[in-house]
């Protein structure tokens, strides 16, 4: 296995909304609160574009030969007037999924260096990521690749 990394390009679209699609149902069996369905996921990598085209990243794929098997989305943050001037422009990895059949095999890792990669050229000194609470195997990654918990939201369900 030879694995390319790449921006995103439209002829892509198919595969990486499949890609979301898995991410959507992975954290639905843990969170309870993921939609479900195709057009979601397509809705999902549509915002993306949409934010990498108004504030600045990329959404990057890796192939397998001709084949997405995984992406990652990075965008730019508007730096919020609490934090450090040194520290203020932050960039986001807001999404990040590996097919199921390549899991485990340092795709990941090598989208998170790509992720990093850009944040350096962007002059971005802190780089951030999510996980769902219940997502010990993304959390583990994520520490191991070297984030720290920063920020924990909390959420509660209104009737």
């Amino acid at each position: 296995m030879s694995i390319v990394i790449r921006p995103y390009e439209p002829g892509d679209h198919a595969a990486v909304v499949g890609l979301v699609h898995q991410l959507n149902l992975y954290e639905d069996a843990i969170s309870a609160d993921r939609a479900r369905d195709v057009k979601a996921a397509e809705a999902c990598l549509d915002a993306d574009l949409k934010r990498v085209a108004r504030d600045g990243g990329a959404v990057m794929v890796a192939l397998d030969g001709p084949e997405p098997v995984g992406m990652m989305c990075f965008v730019l943050d508007q730096p919020p007037p609490f934090l450090r001037a040194d520290i203020a422009q932050t960039g986001w990895v807001t999404e990040l999924v590996i097919d199921e059949r390549y899991r485990g095999q340092g795709i990941g890792t090598a989208l998170l260096t790509e992720a990093e990669r850009l944040a350096r050229d962007h002059g971005v000194k802190r780089l951030m990521i999510g996980a769902i609470v219940g997502n010990h195997i993304a959390r583990k990654a994520y520490e191991r690749f070297g984030f720290r918990p920063a920020v924990m939201e909390l959420a509660k369900d209104l009737e």
